[in-house]
Protein backbone atom coordinates (compact mmCIF):
# COMPACT_ATOMS: atom_id res chain seq x y z
CA UNK A 1 0.00 0.00 0.00
CA UNK A 2 2.86 2.35 0.82
CA UNK A 3 4.56 1.81 -2.54
CA UNK A 4 1.25 2.20 -4.36
CA UNK A 5 0.55 5.52 -2.70
CA UNK A 6 4.04 6.74 -3.55
CA UNK A 7 3.61 5.71 -7.17
CA UNK A 8 0.41 7.77 -7.42
CA UNK A 9 2.18 10.81 -6.03
CA UNK A 10 5.34 10.62 -8.14
CA UNK A 11 4.29 13.13 -10.77
CA UNK A 12 3.19 15.67 -8.17
CA UNK A 13 6.31 15.17 -6.10
CA UNK A 14 8.59 15.67 -9.09
CA UNK A 15 7.04 19.06 -9.71
CA UNK A 16 7.45 20.40 -6.18
CA UNK A 17 8.58 24.03 -5.85
CA UNK A 18 12.23 24.86 -6.23
CA UNK A 19 12.60 25.51 -2.50
CA UNK A 20 13.04 21.77 -1.99
CA UNK A 21 16.22 21.83 -4.06
CA UNK A 22 19.42 23.51 -3.10
CA UNK A 23 19.90 26.86 -4.85
CA UNK A 24 23.34 25.70 -5.99
CA UNK A 25 21.65 23.30 -8.38
CA UNK A 26 20.52 26.15 -10.58
CA UNK A 27 23.79 27.96 -11.20
CA UNK A 28 24.36 28.78 -14.85
CA UNK A 29 27.45 27.32 -16.47
CA UNK A 30 29.24 29.00 -19.36
CA UNK A 31 30.83 26.22 -21.35
CA UNK A 32 32.60 26.26 -24.69
CA UNK A 33 30.41 24.34 -27.14
CA UNK A 34 32.81 21.58 -28.14
CA UNK A 35 34.92 21.39 -24.98
CA UNK A 36 35.28 17.98 -23.41
CA UNK A 37 36.64 19.55 -20.20
CA UNK A 38 33.28 20.20 -18.57
CA UNK A 39 33.52 22.16 -15.30
CA UNK A 40 31.42 19.83 -13.16
CA UNK A 41 32.59 20.13 -9.57
CA UNK A 42 31.66 17.58 -6.90
CA UNK A 43 29.51 18.70 -4.00
CA UNK A 44 29.10 17.22 -0.56
CA UNK A 45 26.01 15.04 -0.44
CA UNK A 46 23.16 15.88 1.93
CA UNK A 47 22.41 12.21 2.42
CA UNK A 48 24.67 11.73 5.44
CA UNK A 49 21.70 12.26 7.74
CA UNK A 50 19.80 9.38 6.16
CA UNK A 51 22.69 6.99 5.67
CA UNK A 52 22.82 7.29 1.87
CA UNK A 53 26.07 7.14 -0.09
CA UNK A 54 26.26 7.76 -3.83
CA UNK A 55 29.19 6.49 -5.90
CA UNK A 56 29.67 9.71 -7.89
CA UNK A 57 29.06 13.39 -7.35
CA UNK A 58 28.80 14.26 -11.05
CA UNK A 59 28.74 12.54 -14.42
CA UNK A 60 30.41 13.77 -17.60
CA UNK A 61 29.50 11.97 -20.82
CA UNK A 62 32.14 12.00 -23.53
CA UNK A 63 31.42 13.45 -26.99
CA UNK A 64 29.26 11.01 -28.90
CA UNK A 65 27.25 10.41 -32.04
CA UNK A 66 24.05 12.38 -32.34
CA UNK A 67 21.28 9.83 -31.81
CA UNK A 68 23.67 7.38 -30.15
CA UNK A 69 23.30 6.77 -26.41
CA UNK A 70 25.93 6.69 -23.69
CA UNK A 71 25.34 5.22 -20.26
CA UNK A 72 26.84 5.52 -16.79
CA UNK A 73 26.03 3.53 -13.68
CA UNK A 74 25.41 5.13 -10.29
CA UNK A 75 25.77 2.92 -7.22
CA UNK A 76 23.75 3.85 -4.14
CA UNK A 77 24.18 2.41 -0.65
CA UNK A 78 21.90 2.80 2.35
CA UNK A 79 23.11 1.95 5.82
CA UNK A 80 20.17 2.73 8.14
CA UNK A 81 17.33 0.48 9.31
CA UNK A 82 14.49 2.74 8.20
CA UNK A 83 12.36 1.66 5.25
CA UNK A 84 12.83 4.30 2.58
CA UNK A 85 11.80 5.05 -1.00
CA UNK A 86 14.18 6.82 -3.40
CA UNK A 87 12.60 8.51 -6.41
CA UNK A 88 14.78 9.59 -9.34
CA UNK A 89 14.07 11.90 -12.25
CA UNK A 90 16.10 14.10 -14.58
CA UNK A 91 15.71 17.79 -15.29
CA UNK A 92 15.72 17.21 -19.06
CA UNK A 93 14.23 13.81 -19.91
CA UNK A 94 14.66 14.44 -23.66
CA UNK A 95 18.41 13.90 -23.41
CA UNK A 96 18.95 12.38 -19.94
CA UNK A 97 17.01 9.45 -18.50
CA UNK A 98 17.37 7.09 -15.54
CA UNK A 99 16.39 3.48 -14.96
CA UNK A 100 14.90 2.34 -12.69
CA UNK A 101 13.23 5.55 -11.59
CA UNK A 102 12.54 4.41 -8.02
CA UNK A 103 14.25 2.17 -5.48
CA UNK A 104 12.90 0.78 -2.21
CA UNK A 105 15.43 0.33 0.60
CA UNK A 106 14.88 -1.85 3.65
CA UNK A 107 16.91 -3.87 6.12
CA UNK A 108 17.27 -6.59 3.49
CA UNK A 109 17.93 -4.30 0.51
CA UNK A 110 20.55 -1.68 1.29
CA UNK A 111 22.16 -1.04 -2.09
CA UNK A 112 21.11 -0.47 -5.68
CA UNK A 113 22.53 0.49 -9.07
CA UNK A 114 20.76 2.83 -11.46
CA UNK A 115 21.70 3.63 -15.04
CA UNK A 116 21.79 7.17 -16.40
CA UNK A 117 21.49 7.44 -20.19
CA UNK A 118 22.51 10.37 -22.36
CA UNK A 119 21.19 10.76 -25.92
CA UNK A 120 22.29 14.02 -27.59
CA UNK A 121 20.00 15.69 -30.13
CA UNK A 122 22.08 18.57 -31.51
CA UNK A 123 25.68 18.48 -32.77
CA UNK A 124 28.35 20.74 -31.26
CA UNK A 125 26.29 21.55 -28.17
CA UNK A 126 26.66 20.98 -24.44
CA UNK A 127 23.73 19.49 -22.53
CA UNK A 128 23.56 20.18 -18.81
CA UNK A 129 21.11 18.57 -16.44
CA UNK A 130 20.54 17.03 -13.04
CA UNK A 131 19.54 13.68 -11.71
CA UNK A 132 17.22 14.48 -8.82
CA UNK A 133 17.14 12.07 -5.89
CA UNK A 134 14.27 12.46 -3.43
CA UNK A 135 14.02 10.20 -0.39
CA UNK A 136 10.85 9.40 1.51
CA UNK A 137 10.20 7.41 4.67
CA UNK A 138 7.32 6.42 6.90
CA UNK A 139 8.00 7.21 10.58
CA UNK A 140 4.99 5.15 11.69
CA UNK A 141 2.29 2.95 10.19
CA UNK A 142 -0.48 5.49 10.76
CA UNK A 143 0.83 8.02 8.26
CA UNK A 144 -0.75 7.95 4.79
CA UNK A 145 1.90 10.08 3.08
CA UNK A 146 5.60 9.73 3.76
CA UNK A 147 7.90 12.40 5.11
CA UNK A 148 10.58 13.86 2.87
CA UNK A 149 13.88 12.77 4.36
CA UNK A 150 16.23 14.44 1.92
CA UNK A 151 16.72 15.90 -1.54
CA UNK A 152 19.90 15.86 -3.55
CA UNK A 153 21.08 15.77 -7.14
CA UNK A 154 23.89 14.59 -9.36
CA UNK A 155 25.11 17.01 -11.98
CA UNK A 156 25.05 15.71 -15.54
CA UNK A 157 26.82 17.01 -18.62
CA UNK A 158 27.20 15.63 -22.11
CA UNK A 159 28.45 16.79 -25.48
CA UNK A 160 27.27 16.04 -29.00
CA UNK A 161 29.74 16.25 -31.86
CA UNK A 162 29.48 17.66 -35.35
CA UNK A 163 31.55 16.58 -38.34
CA UNK A 164 28.49 14.74 -39.70
CA UNK A 165 28.75 12.26 -36.83
CA UNK A 166 24.98 12.33 -36.68
CA UNK A 167 24.65 10.04 -39.74
CA UNK A 168 21.83 12.09 -41.24
CA UNK A 169 19.32 9.70 -42.78
CA UNK A 170 16.60 10.46 -45.34
CA UNK A 171 13.32 8.54 -45.43
CA UNK A 172 12.70 6.92 -48.81
CA UNK A 173 9.08 5.85 -49.37
CA UNK A 174 8.78 2.48 -51.03
CA UNK A 175 7.48 2.20 -54.57
CA UNK A 176 7.82 0.60 -57.97
CA UNK A 177 10.30 1.87 -60.55
CA UNK A 178 12.04 0.74 -63.73
CA UNK A 179 15.56 -0.49 -63.07
CA UNK A 180 18.26 -0.93 -65.71
CA UNK A 181 17.75 -0.10 -69.38
CA UNK A 182 16.91 -1.78 -72.67
CA UNK A 183 19.63 -2.42 -75.24
CA UNK A 184 17.88 -0.17 -77.74
CA UNK A 185 18.30 2.81 -75.40
CA UNK A 186 22.08 2.63 -75.80
CA UNK A 187 22.17 1.52 -79.44
CA UNK A 188 22.92 -2.06 -78.57
CA UNK A 189 26.46 -1.25 -77.35
CA UNK A 190 27.76 -4.38 -75.65
CA UNK A 191 29.70 -2.46 -73.00
CA UNK A 192 26.33 -1.72 -71.37
CA UNK A 193 25.12 -5.34 -71.51
CA UNK A 194 25.05 -5.82 -67.72
CA UNK A 195 22.43 -3.02 -67.51
CA UNK A 196 19.97 -4.96 -69.73
CA UNK A 197 17.02 -5.52 -69.52
CA UNK A 198 14.87 -2.84 -67.98
CA UNK A 199 12.57 -4.42 -65.39
CA UNK A 200 10.02 -3.34 -62.80
CA UNK A 201 11.23 -3.44 -59.19
CA UNK A 202 9.14 -2.88 -56.06
CA UNK A 203 10.85 -1.69 -52.87
CA UNK A 204 9.70 -1.31 -49.27
CA UNK A 205 10.33 1.84 -47.22
CA UNK A 206 13.87 2.50 -46.01
CA UNK A 207 16.22 5.28 -44.92
CA UNK A 208 19.48 6.18 -46.67
CA UNK A 209 22.39 8.40 -45.69
CA UNK A 210 22.25 11.91 -47.07
CA UNK A 211 26.04 11.76 -47.32
CA UNK A 212 28.70 9.17 -47.90
CA UNK A 213 30.28 7.86 -44.69
CA UNK A 214 32.99 10.30 -43.66
CA UNK A 215 36.51 9.84 -42.39
CA UNK A 216 35.58 10.96 -38.89
CA UNK A 217 32.56 8.66 -38.74
CA UNK A 218 34.66 5.70 -39.77
CA UNK A 219 37.35 6.81 -37.30
CA UNK A 220 34.87 6.38 -34.42
CA UNK A 221 34.39 2.78 -35.50
CA UNK A 222 38.08 2.20 -36.18
CA UNK A 223 39.10 3.35 -32.70
CA UNK A 224 37.17 0.41 -31.25
CA UNK A 225 38.25 -2.16 -33.84
CA UNK A 226 41.49 -1.14 -35.53
CA UNK A 227 42.97 -4.59 -36.03
CA UNK A 228 41.18 -5.70 -39.18
CA UNK A 229 39.50 -2.69 -40.72
CA UNK A 230 42.17 -0.04 -41.25
CA UNK A 231 41.74 1.95 -44.50
CA UNK A 232 44.48 1.80 -47.06
CA UNK A 233 47.22 4.43 -46.88
CA UNK A 234 47.89 6.35 -50.09
CA UNK A 235 50.43 8.96 -51.12
CA UNK A 236 47.77 11.16 -52.74
CA UNK A 237 45.18 11.09 -49.94
CA UNK A 238 47.24 10.50 -46.81
CA UNK A 239 47.95 8.00 -44.06
CA UNK A 240 45.38 6.64 -41.63
CA UNK A 241 44.39 7.81 -39.04
CA UNK A 242 45.90 11.25 -39.74
CA UNK A 243 43.66 11.71 -42.76
CA UNK A 244 40.57 11.17 -40.58
CA UNK A 245 41.53 14.09 -38.35
CA UNK A 246 42.91 16.32 -41.12
CA UNK A 247 39.94 15.80 -43.49
CA UNK A 248 37.04 14.77 -41.22
CA UNK A 249 34.20 15.63 -43.61
CA UNK A 250 35.65 13.89 -46.66
CA UNK A 251 34.40 10.41 -47.58
CA UNK A 252 36.34 7.51 -46.16
CA UNK A 253 38.16 5.65 -48.95
CA UNK A 254 40.45 2.66 -49.16
CA UNK A 255 37.88 0.49 -47.36
CA UNK A 256 36.84 -2.96 -48.52
CA UNK A 257 33.30 -4.29 -48.71
CA UNK A 258 34.07 -6.30 -45.58
CA UNK A 259 35.19 -3.12 -43.80
CA UNK A 260 31.98 -1.34 -44.80
CA UNK A 261 29.84 -4.26 -43.66
CA UNK A 262 31.66 -4.32 -40.30
CA UNK A 263 30.99 -0.60 -39.88
CA UNK A 264 27.27 -1.22 -40.44
CA UNK A 265 27.26 -3.99 -37.86
CA UNK A 266 29.06 -1.78 -35.34
CA UNK A 267 26.66 1.11 -35.97
CA UNK A 268 23.68 -1.21 -35.50
CA UNK A 269 25.02 -2.40 -32.14
CA UNK A 270 25.76 1.16 -31.03
CA UNK A 271 22.34 2.59 -31.94
CA UNK A 272 19.95 -0.34 -31.65
CA UNK A 273 18.85 0.29 -35.24
CA UNK A 274 19.32 -1.95 -38.30
CA UNK A 275 22.02 -0.49 -40.55
CA UNK A 276 23.28 -2.15 -43.72
CA UNK A 277 24.73 -1.35 -47.10
CA UNK A 278 22.15 -0.39 -49.75
CA UNK A 279 21.04 -3.07 -52.16
CA UNK A 280 21.73 -2.31 -55.79
CA UNK A 281 18.00 -1.72 -56.31
CA UNK A 282 17.76 0.67 -53.35
CA UNK A 283 20.79 2.58 -54.59
CA UNK A 284 19.47 3.03 -58.14
CA UNK A 285 15.98 3.95 -56.92
CA UNK A 286 17.41 6.79 -54.83
CA UNK A 287 19.83 7.91 -57.54
CA UNK A 288 17.07 8.18 -60.15
CA UNK A 289 14.59 9.74 -57.76
CA UNK A 290 12.23 6.96 -58.87
CA UNK A 291 12.25 8.23 -62.48
CA UNK A 292 13.95 5.83 -64.89
CA UNK A 293 14.29 8.62 -67.48
CA UNK A 294 16.97 10.25 -65.34
CA UNK A 295 20.44 9.48 -66.65
CA UNK A 296 22.03 11.28 -63.68
CA UNK A 297 20.57 12.21 -60.27
CA UNK A 298 19.92 15.79 -61.43
CA UNK A 299 18.77 15.18 -65.00
CA UNK A 300 14.99 15.58 -64.53
CA UNK A 301 15.45 19.14 -63.24
CA UNK A 302 15.85 21.38 -66.28
CA UNK A 303 17.37 24.17 -64.20
CA UNK A 304 20.08 21.86 -62.91
CA UNK A 305 20.48 19.91 -66.13
CA UNK A 306 21.73 23.07 -67.81
CA UNK A 307 24.47 23.59 -65.24
CA UNK A 308 28.07 22.76 -65.98
CA UNK A 309 29.09 19.21 -64.89
CA UNK A 310 31.72 20.94 -62.74
CA UNK A 311 28.88 22.20 -60.51
CA UNK A 312 27.10 18.85 -60.29
CA UNK A 313 29.62 16.09 -59.62
CA UNK A 314 33.24 15.39 -58.75
CA UNK A 315 34.56 13.37 -61.70
CA UNK A 316 37.81 13.21 -63.65
CA UNK A 317 39.08 16.31 -65.50
CA UNK A 318 35.84 18.27 -65.38
CA UNK A 319 37.22 21.37 -63.63
CA UNK A 320 35.18 20.91 -60.45
CA UNK A 321 37.95 22.29 -58.22
CA UNK A 322 38.96 19.00 -56.57
CA UNK A 323 41.94 16.91 -57.62
CA UNK A 324 40.83 13.95 -55.53
CA UNK A 325 37.78 13.50 -53.28
CA UNK A 326 35.48 16.36 -52.25
CA UNK A 327 33.69 16.94 -48.91
CA UNK A 328 30.53 14.88 -48.62
CA UNK A 329 28.32 17.97 -48.54
CA UNK A 330 29.79 19.42 -51.76
CA UNK A 331 27.87 19.54 -55.07
CA UNK A 332 24.44 20.19 -53.57
CA UNK A 333 23.20 21.09 -57.07
CA UNK A 334 23.83 17.51 -58.14
CA UNK A 335 21.81 15.90 -55.34
CA UNK A 336 19.20 13.26 -56.08
CA UNK A 337 15.55 14.27 -56.12
CA UNK A 338 15.23 12.33 -52.85
CA UNK A 339 17.98 14.46 -51.28
CA UNK A 340 21.24 12.44 -51.00
CA UNK A 341 24.45 14.14 -52.18
CA UNK A 342 27.19 12.77 -54.46
CA UNK A 343 25.38 9.73 -55.82
CA UNK A 344 27.24 10.59 -59.02
CA UNK A 345 30.99 10.97 -58.69
CA UNK A 346 33.23 11.54 -55.67
CA UNK A 347 33.60 7.85 -54.68
CA UNK A 348 32.24 4.54 -55.91
CA UNK A 349 29.86 3.18 -53.28
CA UNK A 350 29.71 -0.42 -52.11
CA UNK A 351 26.34 -2.16 -52.42
CA UNK A 352 25.11 -5.24 -50.57
CA UNK A 353 24.72 -7.43 -53.67
CA UNK A 354 26.98 -9.93 -55.39
CA UNK A 355 27.62 -8.87 -58.98
CA UNK A 356 26.08 -10.92 -61.81
CA UNK A 357 26.34 -9.48 -65.35
CA UNK A 358 23.27 -11.50 -66.44
CA UNK A 359 21.20 -10.81 -63.34
CA UNK A 360 18.75 -8.36 -64.92
CA UNK A 361 17.74 -10.83 -67.63
CA UNK A 362 16.31 -13.32 -65.16
CA UNK A 363 12.56 -13.96 -65.16
CA UNK A 364 11.60 -13.33 -61.55
CA UNK A 365 9.32 -11.30 -59.29
CA UNK A 366 11.44 -8.26 -58.39
CA UNK A 367 10.37 -7.35 -54.85
CA UNK A 368 13.14 -6.05 -52.56
CA UNK A 369 15.81 -7.92 -54.57
CA UNK A 370 19.20 -8.48 -52.92
CA UNK A 371 21.29 -9.62 -55.85
CA UNK A 372 22.35 -12.93 -57.30
CA UNK A 373 22.43 -16.01 -55.08
CA UNK A 374 24.19 -18.13 -57.70
CA UNK A 375 27.44 -19.42 -56.07
CA UNK A 376 29.23 -19.07 -59.40
CA UNK A 377 28.68 -15.31 -59.27
CA UNK A 378 29.76 -14.76 -55.67
CA UNK A 379 33.15 -13.39 -56.60
CA UNK A 380 32.62 -9.63 -56.78
CA UNK A 381 30.45 -7.10 -54.97
CA UNK A 382 28.57 -4.34 -56.79
CA UNK A 383 29.87 -0.76 -56.71
CA UNK A 384 27.83 2.18 -57.98
CA UNK A 385 28.09 5.88 -58.83
CA UNK A 386 31.51 6.50 -60.37
CA UNK A 387 34.24 8.53 -58.69
CA UNK A 388 36.74 11.38 -58.95
CA UNK A 389 38.99 9.02 -60.90
CA UNK A 390 36.57 8.28 -63.78
CA UNK A 391 34.77 10.26 -66.47
CA UNK A 392 31.19 11.44 -66.01
CA UNK A 393 29.79 8.59 -68.11
CA UNK A 394 30.83 6.16 -65.37
CA UNK A 395 28.60 8.05 -62.94
CA UNK A 396 25.35 7.27 -64.78
CA UNK A 397 22.51 6.03 -62.55
CA UNK A 398 22.33 2.63 -64.25
CA UNK A 399 26.05 1.97 -64.57
CA UNK A 400 27.23 -1.13 -62.71
CA UNK A 401 30.71 -1.83 -61.42
CA UNK A 402 32.20 -4.85 -59.67
CA UNK A 403 35.06 -5.30 -57.23
CA UNK A 404 36.51 -8.05 -55.07
CA UNK A 405 35.06 -7.57 -51.54
CA UNK A 406 38.59 -7.60 -50.06
CA UNK A 407 39.89 -4.78 -52.29
CA UNK A 408 40.68 -1.41 -50.75
CA UNK A 409 40.71 1.09 -53.60
CA UNK A 410 41.46 4.80 -53.21
CA UNK A 411 38.29 5.79 -55.09
CA UNK A 412 35.79 3.52 -53.29
CA UNK A 413 33.72 4.37 -50.21
CA UNK A 414 30.14 3.75 -49.10
CA UNK A 415 26.93 5.11 -47.61
CA UNK A 416 24.53 3.30 -45.31
CA UNK A 417 20.87 2.29 -45.26
CA UNK A 418 18.73 2.02 -42.14
CA UNK A 419 15.81 -0.37 -42.22
CA UNK A 420 12.55 0.59 -40.47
Amino acid sequence: MKLLMVGRKVNKLRNWPARFFRPAFFLLFLITACSTELPIEPEESLYSATGIKVSVSSINFDPTFIGRTSQRQVDIEYGDTLDMELLLSTSDSTVFSVSPDSVHFSKKKQNAAVTVTYKPRVPDSVNLGYLYLITYGWPDTLRILPDTLGVDSLRLAGVGRGYFLDMEMIFIPGGTFTMGQDSAAVGGEFKYHDEWDAHQVTLSDFFIGRYEVTNIQYYEFWKEDSTRHTPRDTSVIGRWPNVALDSPNFPVIGVSWNDAAAFCQWLSLRTGERYTLPTEAQWEYVATGGDSMNIYPWSSDTARANLSPAMLANTRLNGDGYTFTAPVDAFSAGASAFGPFNMAGNVWEWCLDWYDPEYYRQDMLWIDPQGSFDPENQLYKVIRGGSWLEDLDEARNTNRGALDPDNREINVGFRVVRLP
